[in-house]
Formats: structure tokens, sequence, C-alpha cells
């Protein structure tokens, strides 16, 4: 075998590059969709992200699985709770109200909501450790998202302020991984229930 060794052989530099945990300025929401993991059949809503060194990031919501109803009632309101922290950071409040009878209906009334007014508004986001791959923190409170226009949310006076910090319980490091490939957004471990029709209570 002969080796040939040129100025294009593929390097590091053209690899998939993704936000790295921190607070990142400047960043953009490019896409959301809500669909259906191929392997498990697990419903999801995917926020997608990329900064102005043109790295990528997102954020997935999988349909909660709690223990009892109880803790499914606390999971499907905190899940509430992160996601509308990132709608009013495009649109005013009270334009997220509604009701749904599935996490379809919600994650596709969530994306109606947002429709185009996400695009070209600069925003600041915290990405931690979600397991071996970066995303939004899991706790709705504190802040994790703001935009830069004014260091908060839509219709908000502006403040020079950023209400985003980093905070001793953020996962900051990757815990017990030794793979180091290219991270895949949509990992997860949770297993969705294959039915459900279970009201949300927005």
């Amino acid at each position: 075998m002969a080796y040939n060794v040129t100025i294009d052989l593929p390097s590091e530099s053209t690899t998939a590059s993704f936000m790295d945990v921190g607070i990142h300025d400047n960043v953009e929401m490019t896409k959301v969709e809500y669909g259906v993991s191929p392997n498990n059949n697990n419903e999801f809503i995917a926020f997608y992200f990329i900064n102005s060194a043109g790295e990528k990031g997102s954020h997935t919501e999988w349909v909660p699985k709690g223990k009892d109803s109880d803790d499914q009632l606390k999971k499907e309101l905190n899940q509430m709770s992160r996601i509308k922290q990132i709608v009013k950071t495009f649109v005013p409040a009270d334009k997220f109200v509604f009701s749904a009878n599935s996490f379809k209906e919600f994650a596709e009334k969530t994306i109606s909501i947002l429709g185009d007014a996400y695009k070209g508004v600069k925003i600041r986001v915290k990405f931690v450790y979600s397991g071996k791959y970066t995303s939004l923190p899991k706790p709705w409170k504190p802040r994790f998202i703001e935009r830069m226009d004014n260091n908060g949310y839509y219709g908000e006076d502006k403040s020079s302020d950023s209400k985003i910090k980093i905070l001793s319980i953020d996962p900051m490091t990757r815990q017990g991984d030794t793979n180091t490939g290219t991270p895949n957004p949509f990992a997860t471990t949770m297993d969705a229930p294959a039915n459900r029709n279970t009201e949300l209570p927005f």
C-alpha cells in the first residue's frame, strides 16, 4: 500500500463542531421540529441552534414518563416550563396559552406559535451536559436562554445585565464517557410509552 499525504487530506477541521458547555453569545435558533425516533418510537420536539463560530447545538424534549401519576404530572409541568422559556424568548408569553390532548398536539401547537419569530434573532444560551451530550439544562429555573438585544424575553425592558449564570449544580463535565466520536444530539436513555393520550395540563 502507498501513502500519499497531500494538502487536501481531510483534517479535524472538516468534522462536525458542536457547542461545548458554557454560556454562548450571538446564537441563533435555526429550526424546531416534531418527530418520532426510528429506533424506539419515542416522540420528541427538538430545538436546533448555531453560534457565530458555526458550532451547532440542540435540545430535545421527549414524552415524559413518570413513576406514578404525581410524578408524571410533575415531569409534564417541568417540560412545559422549559419549553415556555424558549418560546417566550421569541413571542409574547400570553401567546403560549392553549390546551392539547397529546404530546404530538402540544409539540405541533408550540411550533405553530413560534412560526418564524425566532429566525435571525440573536440569543444567549447556556449549555450543560445531559448524559454524554451537551444540551440546555433540565431544570427550568433559573434562566438558560435570553435575547441579546434586551438580555431578557420578548418585550422585556432592556437591561445590560444577563440573567444567565453558571451554577454549582450545573453538570459542566461529562461523567464516565470514553466515547470520542461525534456526539448524537438525539441520544437518550428515556423510554417513552408507546401509546399515550393523556391531556396535558397547560
